[in-house]
């Protein structure tokens, strides 16, 4: 008799150690070389980088993990211990790009998957006994912001950053075309004084022919 093999989840397939379909589609993401211009490991294989983070919203999120929002995939992330890094170059993917690292999560090390385990929520773990000098200790959310938390605050201040230095090249750009345009009215308050000038040059020299002025 035949053993059924067991489903996988999420249909994530080719054989991949025992660990959770998030992480499974994260590293079969990877292996996607259509995926490379916009999210691909890092040059030494211990981390990988989304390069484009709308383009990585808009197209990507949607087909791996059937949503597009950005601050629910870090969270997700910050779940089972994948921490943001900052990039020790930050023109080789640019400044809005965005690098997490897992030590155990390596482009050539997929046996190591299955030590990536969703981390315990912090209310199942013991809490310490409360300090005598306060009666009702502040929750963990009022007492210290969490990774997710300041993983989302930051992306909502870069995305605040890009949106200011847009509107900055904007007003720039407004500039440039109001200079030019005051250069070409000045231009043109040039010749019409020139031409005023003519104009009189002319009517004065036919005075004088009528006055027999000239000769």
């Amino acid at each position: 008799m035949q053993t059924q093999q067991p489903k996988q989840e999420g249909g994530v397939e080719d054989g991949m150690p025992s660990t959770s379909d998030f992480v499974k589609k994260l590293y079969k993401m990877l292996e996607d070389q259509s995926f490379q211009h916009v999210v691909s490991w890092g040059p030494q294989g211990d981390c990988f980088v989304v390069k484009d983070m709308n383009e990585f919203t808009k197209s990507i999120l949607p087909r791996m993990f059937k949503h597009s929002n950005f601050a629910s995939f870090v969270r997700q992330l910050n779940k089972y211990d994948f921490h943001k890094v900052k990039n020790t170059d930050d023109n080789q993917f640019g400044e809005h790009s965005w690098t997490f690292r897992h030590p155990d999560f390596h482009a050539d090390r997929r046996d190591a998957l299955e030590n990536i385990k969703r981390k315990v929520p912090t209310s199942r773990k013991s809490l310490p006994a409360p300090q005598p000098t306060s009666s009702r200790p502040l929750p963990p959310s009022l007492a210290s912001p969490s990774a997710s938390q300041t993983d989302y605050l930051q992306a909502q201040i870069e995305r605040l950053t890009q949106a200011q230095e847009e509107m900055s090249a904007h007003v720039r750009n407004l500039e440039r075309n109001y200079h030019d345009v005051l250069v070409e009215m000045v231009g043109f308050q040039r010749n019409m004084a020139q031409q005023d000038g003519l104009m009189q040059n002319l009517i004065q020299y036919f005075l004088q022919v009528e006055n027999g002025e000239c000769r």
